[in-house]
């Protein structure tokens, strides 16, 4: 099955001393040369960080979230899709489309 630019999943968090699940945004589209295994993926969170971008009720296009949900553009990692386990939603491009932009702020190429 592969996973639609702007679906928000629930899976593991790396790094964690302890087991943890969180929901995930899917920023790669079919052009990711393994996209029917595996998505490009940002974490949400509900903590709001100085450059977190908040998710308004308005952009949860299906689904949503009970508490007020943030975007994580710098947390960002490739996640099998069998890892995936339950989606929350579809957000609205316009959100996703200013996540990458946040994201490839962190990430310019060099010079020359």
């Amino acid at each position: 099955m592969s996973y639609v630019q702007g679906e928000v999943w629930w899976g593991p968090a790396p790094h964690k001393s302890d087991p943890a699940y969180r929901p995930w945004l899917i920023v790669s589209d079919s052009s990711h040369p393994f996209g029917s295994v595996e998505s490009i993926v940002v974490g949400m969170t509900t903590q709001q960080h100085p450059e977190g971008i908040p998710v308004p009720d308005d952009a949860w296009i299906q689904g949503g979230s009970k508490t007020r949900a943030y975007i994580s553009p710098w947390y960002v990692t490739t996640i099998k899709e069998r890892d995936l386990d339950d989606q929350q939603g579809l957000l609205s491009q316009s959100l996703v489309r200013e996540a990458i932009e946040s994201l490839h702020q962190y990430m310019p190429a060099p010079d020359g």
